[in-house]
């Protein structure tokens, strides 16, 4: 019988447990197939922290100073070497406005670089520079899966910045245990799938890609391999060498027939949500009702059909999910809860005495009122990040985004007056918005800002698979699609009509100046310094240090 083992790569979030490999888990073992997991992720990260000494440092403070010393050390230690010129640089500095501010090796603009670069497969098998190839090293991961006798790997690339792992371990897999078969699949392998296809190099680093929803696909992948190790036939939505033009269904799965996520095998006292008890991630629905918005990431074309999970089936596998793993934290992460969807839900928790804390994301729907918040409030809501953007009807009009300013406002207020946290999404430098635009939504969160508890700004990035991208004169947009790498995720664009990214950043900053002004006379405690040190950072026989001071607050500040 075929052993299976699902990885996460890395180099993702620490927050809370990725989702899809429970998901998968929980699917093949339903199916009678011998699987498990295993997070790379969060060991990476041990990885690097333990490159970093300083005097006095606690494990906190090493998490909090890694970002920056990884940042530093990318940009300042690694010159004149081959793949130099493929980090984001500007004069020896990182890039001022790069997304996300990650200038190391697993950044959007080294990955998509160092993919169409000749130097990709001599970086992907580079000990002495690869941090990634030296990771798997010191974990032994090739020990580790001969001796549990492993078969077939999935390997989960939700984001770009797990892309270079990813394929570093593939190759190193083929490379030592050809026998072994590699499987990717994910979001990132699915945006990018018609470029991937084209690469056969690409095949070095693995057998097969799975596209879109991945749980019977794998398990069909894994049936036929344990059937026959030399030869796969055609399998829906899964591409090998042989057969890149597959039968593919983006519609998905009937996720009332799925198992419970299984989250058996990951650490989950050691993701930086669960502190004290584990917090998981969760769906209650797959798709996206609205799925109008022109500009959205996390579902590109072909978009995936909206389907609800049955309330009962919600509280069911909650239920299931404290009784086995003791969560008491939900991340529920459905790209936006309906109003009908959180009611059922919330009655059905309530009705079945299940207690848990959750919070969501939602549109800001007309359905909602405080009726549903107070009863999901009830059933343990206790926040919701709003799809906001803008708050001038105009823009949401242009993006079909559905938003209207008098219904988003009372939304906000019924959510916060219920008890229920309100985090607002918002989006600055959109396609077609002006200045005035711009302010028309500062304005708004400054004059409600009583019921909202925080403001997520993100400025507007065009990526690739939504329809501002496939139709960017609709949008007022232009960019040279020669130009664009096959891997490029941030795609530089001139927005005709509106904002450079540059004005739109000043819009944020007017947004906190006003914000600031607005809460001024509100008692502050002072913030007094609790101890300083130095501290260094060695990677690939480089070092770098830096100057910090922790504070009473537990802010660190980098001198």
């Amino acid at each position: 019988m075929s052993k299976v083992i699902l990885c996460i790569p890395p180099d993702y979030d620490y927050n809370f447990p990725p989702l899809g490999t429970p998901v998968l888990l929980g699917f093949l073992k339903s199916k009678g197939i011998k699987a498990g997991q295993v997070d790379l992720n969060l060991a990476y990260r041990d990885f690097l922290l333990s490159k970093i000494k300083g005097k006095g440092l606690t494990a906190g403070d090493k998490k909090l100073l890694l970002r920056r010393l990884v940042n530093d050390f990318f940009t300042q230690r690694l010159k004149g070497h081959y793949y130099s010129q493929l980090l984001p640089r500007r004069r020896g500095k990182a890039l001022a406005d790069l997304p996300y501010g990650n200038s190391s090796n697993s950044s959007f603009y080294f990955t998509e670089r160092l993919l169409s670069s000749k130097y990709l497969f001599r970086y992907l098998a580079d000990k002495e520079n690869n941090t990634f190839y030296q990771f798997y090293l010191a974990e032994r991961i090739i020990t580790r899966l001969k001796k549990d006798k492993i078969d077939l790997i999935g390997i989960s690339v939700i984001s770009p910045s797990q892309a270079i792992p990813a394929l570093t371990l593939g190759l190193l897999i083929k490379q030592l245990l050809p026998d072994v078969h590699v499987n990717l699949g994910g979001q990132w392998v699915t945006l990018f799938r018609d470029e991937l296809k084209k690469r056969d190099d690409f095949f070095a680093c693995f057998d097969s890609l799975i596209v879109f929803e991945g749980e019977t696909p794998l398990y069909a992948l894994v049936d036929a391999w344990r059937g026959s190790k030399k030869a796969l036939p055609p399998l829906a939505n899964v591409i090998t060498q042989k057969n890149k033009k597959p039968l593919l269904n983006p519609r998905g799965e009937d996720i009332n027939a799925l198992a419970t996520p299984d989250f058996s095998g990951l650490p989950l006292n050691r993701y930086d949500s669960s502190k004290v008890t584990p917090h998981l991630t969760y769906e209650t629905s797959r798709g996206c009702y609205w799925s109008k918005c022109a500009y959205c990431v996390d579902l590109p074309l072909p978009k995936p059909s909206y389907r609800a999970k049955s309330a009962d089936r919600v509280a069911a596998e909650v239920k299931e999910l404290i009784k086995r793993f003791g969560v008491t934290d939900l991340m529920m992460g459905d790209p936006g809860m309906a109003p009908r969807q959180m009611l059922e839900i919330s009655r059905a928790l309530i009705k079945n005495s299940i207690k848990i804390k959750w919070w969501t994301m939602a549109r800001l729907d007309s359905g909602f009122n405080q009726k549903i918040f107070a009863t999901a409030k009830q059933a343990g809501l206790f926040q919701v990040n709003f799809g906001f953007e803008s708050a001038c009807d105009r823009v949401c009009d242009f993006l079909h985004k559905g938003n209207r300013q008098a219904i988003s406002a009372r939304v906000i207020q019924d959510c916060a007056q219920s008890g229920v946290r309100v985090d607002l999404q918002t989006m600055i430098g959109m396609p077609g918005e002006t200045h005035g635009d711009a302010m028309e939504t500062v304005g708004f969160l400054i004059e409600n800002k009583k019921d909202i508890a925080a403001v997520t700004f993100n400025i507007f990035y065009l990526t690739p698979g939504n329809y501002v991208y496939h139709s960017p004169r609709n949008y007022g947009v232009s960019f040279n699609k020669n130009k664009v790498l096959p891997f490029q995720f941030f795609i530089p664009f001139k927005n005709k009509h509106g904002m450079t990214a540059d004005q739109a950043g000043f819009i944020m900053n007017v947004y906190h100046q006003l914000l600031a002004g607005a809460n001024a006379g509100t008692s502050v405690s002072k913030d007094r310094r609790k101890r300083f040190g130095k501290v260094s950072f060695s990677l690939c026989g480089e070092s770098i240090g830096i100057k910090w001071e922790k504070y009473a607050s537990g802010n660190i500040v980098i001198k």
